[in-house]
Order: C-alpha cells, then structure tokens, then sequence
C-alpha cells in the first residue's frame, strides 16, 4: 500500500487576515449608504435591518429598497457615445453584406465616373461620388424598389424623399359604372354654409395653384344645374380637396373620397379634371400608384377629347368661344400634373409638348385673368422641369445641355410679370411658383454638386453647382416662412410644396453633415424652418409625416451634432450671398427676388429640434430603418 504524502496548513497570517476583515467592513459601510426608498425621498441615511429600517418601523410604514444602485449606471454622454459606436458598426456591417449579397445591383444604370464640367464630355455622377448616405440622398440613380408585399416599383433620379409606398394591392380595378345624376348639389347632404366655407378655402389656397376647370363655368353650372362644365363628381371632389385643409372636425370627415360618382361610362370634360383632382387626395395618403394611374387616365382622356390639338386645327369644328377656353384651361392643368407626377416619382410622363404649342397658342394677353395667366405661368415651368427629368432621366448628359436647362429657368423667371414676380406676403400660388423654381434649380444641379463625393477638392464646377443647391433650398425655407407668416401656418399648403421641402431638407441635411461651409448656422435655420413646416403640413396632408420621420432618422444617421452647430454665432444672409455664392452676372446665375431669411418670422435659432418631433412615440424598428434607407436610394 503506497502511502500518500500529506501536505502540512499553511499557517494562517494575522496581519493578512486583518486587512481582509477592514476591507470587508468597509464594503458593508458603504452599502448601507444606500437608504430605503422613503428615508431617499427625505434625502436621509437609514440603516439595513431585517425588517426595515428605524424610521418606517417608527412610522409603521412599509419599508421597500432600491432595486439597483442607480450610481453605478453609466453616464450620459458615455451611454451615447457607446450608442453611436454600435451603429456605426452595425452599418458598416449592412453596407458590406449588402455590397455583396444585393440581388438588385444589377438593376442599377451604369453610373459614368467622367464628371468633368467641359463642353466636350458626357456629363454624368462626378468621379469620387462615395456609397454613403449624403451620397444616396443627393445623387442621381435609379432603383427599383420592393413594397412589404415584394413587388417592385421604379423610381427615378428626381423622385420624392419619400419612396416607401407599400400597398401592393393599390392597383385601381374598373370604376363602377354609374349613370349621370341630375342632382347637381349636395344640399341635402351638406349643409349650405359648409358648402360655402369649402368653395372659399378651394378658391382661395387650391384653385389657382393647380387649375383643372375653369372656375366661371363651374360656377355658372354650379347656379343653373345645367352647365356640361360641372357635375356631382367635379363638385365632390372640390370639397374633398377643400376638406382636407379646413380647421373644422365636421368637415375634416369629407375628406375621404369615393369612387361611386366616376363619370366614366360616358366621359365628360369635367371628368378629367375630377380625376386630377382625386390624385391629390391619393397622394396626401401616400397611395402614389393610384394617384400616378389617375393622372395617367386624365391624361389620355385629355387626347381622347382632343385638348392637346391647337385652336387652328379644330377651326372646322363647331366650338363656341365658352368650350376653347374651358379646354384651354384643363389641357393646362394636364400638362402641369403630368409633369409634376414624373418629377415626383422619377418617371415618364404622358402628355408631349416641346413648349412650343403653348407660346404660340396657349399664351394669355395682358388684359385676360390672373387666374389663367398664372396657369400659364405653371404649364411654362413645369415645361422646363419636363425637359430636366428627361435629361436626368437619361444614362448621360452633356453640360450644354445642364447649362442650357439652367438658362431656360432664368429666363423664365426673368419673364415673370409684376404681379407674378416675387414678394413677401404674396398669394399663396404665387409662393408655390417660386418654390417650385427653386427645387428645379436643385434638381438640375444636385447631381453635379458633389454631395457625398470622397474627393478632398472638388473642382470649381462642382463649387458652383453646390452654392446653386444651398442658395435655393434656403430661398425655398424663406418662401415656407413668408407662406407662414402670411397664412398662419403650413397647414393650407398645397402638396405640390412637400417635394420641394423634402429637395430642400436633403441638400442642407448633406451640407451640415459634411460640414464644408465656415458657418452652417443659417443652414440649420433654414432646415428647422423646413422641418417645421412639415410639422403642419402633416396635419392636412398626412404623407408629410412620412418625410418628417425619415428627415429624422436620416439626421441620426448624418450623426448631426446639432446643439454645437446652434451655438455658433446666426449668419448674415446677405454677407453670405455675396461672399460665398457665385457672382449673380456669371452663366449659372442665382435668383435675386428672396428676402432674408428669417427677418420676419422670429428668431428659430433657440428652438429645440425635439419640438419639431413631439407627435413620434418611436421610431421604426430595424428592418423598416433598412427598408426606409434603401428607399432613399434614387
């Protein structure tokens, strides 16, 4: 039998044994710093007993203790940074899968990397343009994008902020067939003074902005019940318009609109104009497809009537001077509808005209209405906007052709008539005009702007272009401030104004995010003003909400240190204007008729951006923040 060695105890060490026993009674002195629930209210110390402490069994209270040390939670700050570090972790890491794995990489058009501004070159994505967030916001690519259901829907270079739309099933099937009624009037339905209200908000903040019918015959058939220029449907669809932005909860509930009063059995004139109509309805509930096919279908019916051919080729016909000019007036309104659908979704549009027909047979005189004069003034923009869209829309473009756009833009401006021009405290069509000037100049310029790009200088084209972009989205936030301070609020706001805030909000968004201007807080100004605006744009129209959501998270994203940027000293607009952007008589030229911005609508500089969120509860989870990043993709 071996015998196994025994092993002697160490000796104990007194002195070691000491330090330990301090050490453990100093553990168990700082414990029991912390009080009980109660005695921490009183900002008293209390003492660990079984069965609570002194004071509450004094009290006979019941004596609770803390779950946790809250001192040992971690900073603010640190808990932030932490944050942050995770996304950006986990972003890198989406971006390197999806640069691998994507299925739709395919589906992207060849993007040129020749981005000189010469004459001789194809002018395309300027070299050095970076796969990043400011760059997707800002560049020019085409996608095609999937909805919760999996079908796909292309978007173009000009489309919209917002490209989330997820209703697979808005595909609209055959309207209902229904006779025509000889009840031309809601009065016993709607009670008279509503119907009042409704025709006065119409006239006053939608009729002029986006005309379809002319408002003297609607009017006339409206009194006599027997006008071909009014009916039922037409009248419907004025008041849902109109609904939408009155301040009054009965009449908010008309805003839905129906498909059972669709004239398209036998189709009128005033049939078109009802579906132009009830695209915007469509629109301001984010059902882009319905309200693409709507115009699609007024547009077609706008040739199967024949609107598109000119007075002289019609002469044999036996119109009277009442049916030229009500089919002068819709034409126009297909016109400006088709083209703002193509610039909204970054596609096709219907309806072609050169511009040509409408100089020469569409323009008004001097003498006729404002009405129809600022009609025109809207068919001849959007004219110009048709032609940007086709020039972006193509794999290549050359630089006399962007300068040639531009051009064409000044020189519309610069043909403007006095009561047309702009001014602070103008009509409210006469705002959406100029604002929509501004985002065109965006547009045509942003894909040469550099935004996003890795070059550490860009050339002095790239320059140019960039100034354009931040001037006119500022200008763009000046009109949203005069439009607010004239009327209140955004609320009565046409939807036309949300593309052009959401262009604005993403050229400032990229330009503080890079941080190239010496001072961006006039820029932050302007995008609170913008975001702002959504703000009470969405109370009326409710896809705005969309937009703001993703103008937020965007800015997360962008890591925007905003509170840092605030506390640098406000900008001088017009120091800035004649410092930083190019000289006003060169080729590529800025427009002049803006006011400073912000010298009449208060100081925004001291506002919170949490006061701009107040209405969100949280925000989208992981996989709709993928989907919503990848639907800014265009």
């Amino acid at each position: 039998m071996v015998m196994q060695p025994t092993t002697k105890p160490a000796a104990r060490n007194p002195r070691r044994d000491a330090s330990r026993a301090d050490r453990v009674s100093k553990h168990d002195a700082s414990a029991t710093v912390l009080a009980c629930n109660y005695c921490r209210s009183k900002k008293v110390k209390c003492m660990v007993e079984p069965e609570g402490c002194k004071r509450c069994k004094k009290l006979n209270i019941e004596c609770t203790w803390p779950n946790g040390d809250q001192r040992k939670c971690p900073s603010s700050k640190g808990h932030i940074k932490e944050l942050y570090d995770r996304i950006a972790y986990l972003e890198a890491a989406l971006e390197a899968a999806t640069a691998n794995q994507s299925p739709l990489q395919h589906l992207e058009a060849p993007k040129s990397r020749t981005g000189s501004m010469s004459s001789a070159s194809p002018c395309s994505i300027p070299a050095g343009e970076g796969d990043n967030i400011i760059s997707r916001l800002c560049g020019r690519q085409w996608k095609l994008n999937s909805d919760h259901d999996g079908q796909y829907k292309f978007f173009g270079p000009t489309s919209s902020l917002h490209l989330t739309e997820s209703v697979s099933s808005s595909l609209l099937g055959p309207f209902p067939q229904t006779s025509r009624t000889e009840d031309r009037t809601l009065d016993g339905l709607v009670d008279p003074a509503i119907q009042d209200h409704l025709l006065d908000i119409y006239w006053r903040f939608q009729h002029s902005v986006l005309q379809v019918f002319d408002r003297e015959e609607f009017l006339e058939g409206m009194r006599t019940g027997q006008s071909k220029y009014f009916s039922k449907a037409l009248l419907c669809a004025v008041y849902a318009c109109a609904a939408r932005i009155s301040n009054r909860p009965e009449v908010r509930a008309m805003v839905n609109a129906s498909d059972d009063d669709l004239e398209d059995e036998q189709p009128f004139l005033v049939v078109t104009a009802t579906l132009l109509l009830l695209s915007v309805i469509y629109c301001s509930s984010s059902q882009d497809t319905k309200g693409w096919l709507l115009v699609g279908d007024a547009c077609r019916l706008a040739i199967d009537f024949g609107l598109h051919s000119v007075s002289e080729q019609l002469a044999s016909t036996k119109l009277s001077p009442t049916d030229f000019k009500v089919r002068r007036i819709t034409y126009l309104g297909c016109l400006v509808f088709d083209r703002l659908w193509a610039l909204y979704l970054g596609r096709p549009f219907c309806l072609q005209s050169d511009g040509s027909d409408l100089e020469a047979h569409y323009a008004p005189q001097f003498d006729e209405p404002w009405e129809l004069r600022i009609s025109f003034s809207w068919a001849r923009l959007l004219i110009i906007v048709g032609r940007i869209c086709e020039a972006l829309n193509n794999e290549r473009c050359s630089s006399e052709s962007l300068e040639d756009l531009d051009r064409q833009l000044q020189d519309w401006q610069h043909s403007l008539e006095l009561d047309l021009q702009y001014q602070a405290g103008a009509h409210a069509s006469v705002l959406l005009l100029h604002m929509q000037y501004y985002s065109s100049k965006i547009i045509l310029h942003r894909p040469t702007a550099g935004f996003g790009s890795i070059m550490s200088q860009p050339g002095a084209s790239s320059n140019t272009s960039r100034q354009i972009c931040l001037y006119n989205a500022i200008s763009i936030a000046n009109a949203l401030q005069d439009y607010r301070i004239t009327y209140g609020d955004a609320t009565t706001l046409s939807g036309v104004g949300l593309h052009t805030i959401a262009t604005a909000s993403t050229i400032l968004i990229a330009d503080i995010a890079e941080r190239r201007s010496p001072d961006a807080s006039l820029h932050v100004t302007a995008l609170k003003t913008c975001v702002l605006s959504l703000s009470e744009l969405e109370k009326t129209y409710m896809v705005a909400r969309r937009v703001r959501r993703i103008i937020r998270l965007v800015m997360g994203l962008c890591h925007l240190d905003i509170d840092n940027i605030e506390a640098q000293p406000k900008a001088d607009f017009n120091a800035q204007k004649s410092s930083d952007f190019p000289d006003a008589e060169g080729d590529l030229t800025f427009a002049t008729d803006s006011t400073p911005f912000g010298n009449d609508g208060g100081d925004l500089s001291n506002i919170s951006w949490s006061d701009f969120f107040f209405t969100d509860t949280s925000l989208p989870g992981s996989a709709q923040q993928f989907d919503i990043i990848y639907s800014l993709d265009y």
